[in-house]
């Protein structure tokens, strides 16, 4: 009971500075009102105990490695990292996850690109981020409503938003995915949360057993949203399809009502570290007022953003018009004196660009000359044709950079392990 109180306290206090949302001066004052906690929490930390006093852009730029390297001396909670990486593996295995150390909950996040990470979160952390997944995401209602979430672990994080109002089941997305989709038929959610590449297969199974009883909200979550699977999960919902900007690095955005994903800059510091001469992408470099357990603060993520114009919603937190993949999926083409680079876009616009029959596909750069490309296509479709559509697309791509076309290899199968995210366009070099 305790518990549901401080979240309902948060949850007010988010309602409350709702209206700091709609100005920058707002936004700067929520800030503003963090720091004095923020600050004086960092005497805890080993790592940043020389900083805590200084101005936040003279602080370190952290990478994933660095951060995990520094583990220890960077929480503020003395929690080893072994100890940690322990309990969260055991929880992987057992998929039990209700496991803790005190009353710190322990989460292990795989990664797009496989690299560990582990996220701390007291019960204070616990009770914001349910706060603000109530207030930006779920919504606070006096009716019982059922929530369906399929992720590829459950957490204590998301078993907290439960109550008598609220109804949440865990679908293990390394389970048997027909069976899954059949009990959710059966559960009847108001509410869908789930991954791209499991939501398609939902999408699939709801389209051909005609299903008519929907979600209310669809939400996607963990791997990027692209255009094509979004405008089939919108014709078989039959709503727009909301999406939620979350990782190891905490709750970063989500989507408001105009329908554009909104960077939290109410508690969220966002630095850009642009990736081109036009400025058009950018890694975010973020720092999390809400984090105490194990402070973040200038880390770097690999995702690449494109910055979105202001909203009509009238909210004047920075939109996100489209996560483009993560640096890790930029293609390299290496010779003696150069480099060039060819963005995920441009990889995925030679595909998608060659026939609206393209039902999903899958591209890797196995080395400087091959590419191989995985395409499935609707029913009745010559499938050569559009692979030779898709070849042409390539080497129009490749002379644009006046590259050589690497030779492009046409799989016959492709499949995504249980529990890895789906990545549309990624590097796997072979040598």
């Amino acid at each position: 009971m305790k518990f549901k109180l401080i979240i309902l306290y948060y949850f007010l206090k988010f309602r409350f500075r709702r209206k700091w949302l709609f100005s920058k001066d707002g936004l700067e004052k929520s800030r503003h009102q963090l720091l004095k906690n923020w600050r004086q929490n960092l005497a805890k930390s080993i790592f940043y105990q020389s900083f805590q006093n200084q101005l936040i852009t003279h602080f370190p730029i952290i990478s994933k490695a660095e951060f995990m390297e520094n583990f220890e001396v960077m929480n503020t909670v003395g929690i080893k990292k072994k100890e940690a990486l322990d309990i969260a593996l055991k929880a992987e295995q057992s998929r039990d996850f209700s496991p803790m150390i005190n009353d710190i909950t322990i989460g292990l996040s795989s990664g797009t690109t496989g690299n560990k990470g582990i996220f701390l979160a007291n019960e204070k952390e616990r009770a914001k981020w349910v706060a603000a997944i109530l207030d930006r995401v779920i919504g606070l209602e006096l009716r019982k409503r059922k929530v369906a979430f399929f992720l590829r672990a459950n957490s204590n994080l998301y078993e907290s938003v439960g109550s008598s109002l609220l109804q949440f089941r865990f679908f293990d997305i390394k389970a048997e995915m027909t069976r899954n989709t059949n009990d959710l038929i059966q559960f009847q959610p108001h509410i869908l949360v789930a991954q791209p590449s499991v939501l398609r297969e939902i999408a699939k199974e709801y389209w051909a057993q005609k299903v008519t009883n929907l979600p209310e909200k669809v939400i996607s979550v963990a791997e990027v949203l692209e255009a094509e699977d979004k405008r089939f999960f919108e014709q078989v919902f039959k709503q727009k399809i909301h999406q939620v900007y979350q990782c190891t690095e905490g709750f970063l955005a989500a989507t408001c009502e105009a329908g554009n994903l909104h960077f939290n800059e109410d508690f969220l510091i966002i630095e850009k570290h642009y990736l081109d001469e036009n400025k058009k992408r950018f890694h975010p470099i973020i720092t999390d007022l809400n984090r105490f357990s194990q402070p973040i603060i200038r880390y770097e993520l690999n995702d690449i953003i494109h910055e979105g114009k202001p909203c009509k919603c009238g909210r004047k937190s920075m939109t996100i018009e489209k996560i483009e993949g993560r640096s890790d999926d930029v293609f390299r083409f290496e010779n003696e004196d150069s480099t060039t680079t060819i963005f995920p876009d441009f990889i995925r616009r030679a595909v998608i660009m060659a026939s609206d029959e393209i039902t999903f596909y899958t591209v890797i750069q196995r080395s400087n000359s091959l590419i191989d490309c995985y395409l499935e296509v609707t029913e009745n479709t010559n499938k050569k044709e559009i692979e030779v559509k898709v070849e042409s697309n390539f080497e129009s791509l490749f002379d644009s950079f006046k590259l050589a076309c690497p030779t492009i290899s046409f799989l016959g199968s492709y499949e995504i392990e249980k529990g890895q995210k789906l990545r549309r366009v990624f590097v796997q070099k072979l040598y």
